[in-house]
């Protein structure tokens, strides 16, 4: 669906990033891409160029097959399909939620950590009236509703990035019809930006906490001691 609607700004600095929010609600919520050419679609969206048979045949087999072999590599154990598709997303598979967070500088975060050559992007979404998913009685797969979902804080990951999910009806389209702001960061701005949310303690380590995020922030805090070395 069109831009036609949203505002446009460019950020130079994470200052003027804040300084463009401050004075909207914290209900309020974000996405940043790393490209300002990636489609602002969930990942199951992108298969099949559009074949929608093909794309929903897809998801369906991938999801149950998901759903019969998970229980070997976790001890979650999700109650209804909402939770086995949080955690699907989690972990991977490509499904029709798309990831945003309430926290402006985890977006900021993910526009400027990769594709260091391209423009990066954060959306900035208000509330949006929606139909209600009821797991009890709807299949998440066939649910109709353009809405967003919170999940249960049961990974530090989900705390850390205060992070929410937008259910795509049809996940080969895209939406801008709640989408008021698009902020866009500029790739040579992208690593003195990176490098600011660092010491403020926006990095990998904090966003998706594991040993091997750790091991890559403490390379990188330490190759800024180098200057002869390419962050």
């Amino acid at each position: 669906m069109s831009e036609a609607n949203t505002v446009i700004k460019e950020i130079n600095c994470i200052e003027s990033f804040l300084g463009s929010i401050y004075d909207f609600p914290e209900t309020f919520f974000y996405r940043g891409q790393a490209s300002i050419d990636f489609k602002l679609i969930p990942s199951i969206g992108r298969f099949f160029n559009n074949d929608i048979i093909l794309l929903k045949q897809f998801e369906r087999e991938i999801f149950e097959d998901f759903k019969r072999k998970y229980s070997l590599f976790t001890d979650a154990r999700p109650k209804n399909d909402m939770e086995f598709l949080f955690l699907a997303q989690h972990y991977g598979l490509p499904t029709r939620l798309l990831d945003w967070t309430f926290n402006p500088l985890i977006a900021l975060y993910f526009a400027c950590c990769s594709h260091m050559d391209k423009d990066g992007v954060v959306y900035q979404s208000y509330p949006f009236s929606h139909k209600a998913y009821h797991p009890e009685y709807s299949d998440i797969l066939s649910f109709d509703g353009f809405t967003f979902l919170l999940p249960n804080i049961t990974d530090v990951r989900y705390k850390n990035q205060n992070g929410l999910f937008v259910l795509f009806p049809e996940p080969w389209k895209d939406n801008f019809n709640h989408i008021s702001t698009k902020f866009i960061i500029r790739a040579s701005q992208k690593q003195n930006i990176l490098n600011k949310l660092f010491k403020i303690g926006i990095n990998q380590s904090f966003i998706m906490p594991s040993l091997d995020s750790l091991c890559k922030d403490i390379v990188y805090m330490h190759k800024l001691r180098y200057p002869q070395i390419s962050v």
